[in-house]
């Protein structure tokens, strides 16, 4: 969930003139989803504006929230990435083809920045694999310890309840329990049910 903010900036701003703006792919109960492929052709995605949910396909679960500037879909895969870009609010989307992208990194002597963010995105999906899914109770605090880093303003949007039922697969009757246990505890503490 951290990033190097100087990353993303500079390849955004580097390759600039080289993009397209995106609509949304899919629009699903009101929800705007942009897909790191389309037509077969593999994109990476640059958000320019707003904030987004970067969401598994299978399952539809919350893998991170991200926030402009951000470069996604730069990391090599032999298949289309198992995830897919979702509008909070607002927000503006360009890409790029994923191969003219390499091709502009090594030209523009972009690939240290490149190699940053790839890394980034690696150690966001592996912190995310390796959640501890023995009891719920664990389950809970992990993920308790990876939503409280969010930035302030994405904090107060959304409740401790919806992101640890939309990044899991417990039920909400085990989160609430956990929660109600961990507050009654002074273990944690939640305004208006949301991360202070």
């Amino acid at each position: 969930m951290y990033r190097v903010t100087e990353n993303h900036e500079r390849i955004i701003d580097a390759l600039a003139g080289y993009t397209q703006i995106a609509g949304p792919d899919e629009i699903s109960r009101g929800k705007r989803r942009y897909h790191l492929s389309k037509d077969n052709v593999r994109r990476v995605m640059f958000i320019l504006d707003g904030d987004f949910l970067l969401k598994l396909k299978n399952g539809h679960k919350v893998l991170n929230i991200i926030s402009a500037p951000f470069v996604v879909g730069v990391t090599p895969a032999l298949e289309d990435p198992p995830v897919y870009l979702e509008r909070i609010d607002y927000g503006k989307v360009s890409f790029i083809d994923y191969d003219t992208f390499w091709q502009l990194v090594f030209e523009k002597d972009l690939f240290n920045d490149a190699m940053s963010i790839v890394s980034g995105h690696d150690s966001d999906l592996m912190s995310y694999i390796q959640l501890p899914k023995g009891n719920s109770y664990d389950e809970v605090l992990s993920l308790i310890a990876r939503w409280t880093k969010l930035p302030p303003h994405l904090k107060k949007r959304f409740s401790a309840l919806y992101l640890i039922e939309h990044s899991s697969h417990l039920s909400k009757s085990s989160i609430c329990r956990v929660l109600k246990e961990l507050k009654e505890k002074g273990e944690l503490e939640l305004v208006n049910g949301k991360f202070s």
